[in-house]
């Protein structure tokens, strides 16, 4: 079993790629989850864009902007409800490390973890008194493997850890982010060159996620679920 994730971290990526993303999963009977900021959405289109997926099958899920519970930020159950309050019903919740990083696991588990929600997906192993039910961390098949290795490369190594997780855990969790179905992901880096290298690569239509993510789901889209879907298996084996 493959369980679908989607990132939405930037109004470009909400408005521009995900429409790409839920096309070319309908193409293949394929729904998946999009986990999403509580700040990206800025209109009623957007949320009634996000409610229309829902409403065609795909999850939504909340992508976590105060990992750490700071106080200088909106609590993360302030981000929850913004949702909630738009009709969106929430199951699961995933860290977002652009607005704090990634300076303390152990306390980003139990922040998602007090928001009780039915799972949670983050980096390294969680406290042992946590009770939500944790998914294994996910392969990132744009920013890892496109991004470090290039698209044939990257694709090569990504499906043989991804048959590895399949055969080791039984399943295997995939992240991308929409906004790279419509801008290149670029090069390793974040200097001068590799900006340079970005905009170059989108105006020549490189290193996007279009292609690949449509061969991936040629290849495994009888295996691929949200992850909500998954949780209810789990919740019943």
């Amino acid at each position: 079993m493959i369980l679908l994730r989607h990132d939405v971290d930037t109004i470009w990526g909400l408005r521009k790629g995900v429409p790409i993303v839920s096309r070319l999963e309908d193409r293949f009977d394929v729904r998946s989850t999009f986990f999403v900021r509580a700040r990206v959405p800025k209109s009623e289109s957007d949320w009634r864009m996000l409610l229309e997926l829902q409403g065609s099958g795909w999850e939504i899920g909340l992508h976590l902007d105060n990992t750490d519970g700071r106080e200088s930020l909106p609590p993360p159950e302030w981000e929850l409800s913004v949702l909630r309050e738009h009709g969106l019903v929430v199951n699961g919740v995933t860290p977002h490390g652009a607005v704090i990083g990634w300076n303390n696991p152990p306390v980003n588990w139990l922040v998602m973890d007090r928001l009780g929600l039915r799972y949670m997906e983050g980096y390294g192993d969680p406290p042992s008194t946590v009770k939500t039910l944790v998914i294994n961390t996910h392969l990132s098949l744009d920013l890892h493997y496109i991004k470090r290795y290039g698209v044939e490369k990257g694709y090569r190594f990504f499906k043989s850890d991804l048959e590895r997780r399949l055969n080791v855990d039984g399943y295997a969790s995939v992240l991308t982010h929409p906004e790279w179905f419509v801008r290149s992901v670029g090069v390793q880096g974040s200097g001068v060159y590799a900006k340079a290298a970005k905009l170059a690569m989108t105006l020549l239509g490189l290193r996007k996620l279009t292609r690949v993510y449509e061969l991936f789901l040629s290849e495994y889209s009888s295996f691929c679920m949200r992850y909500i879907d998954w949780v209810m298996k789990h919740a019943q084996s």
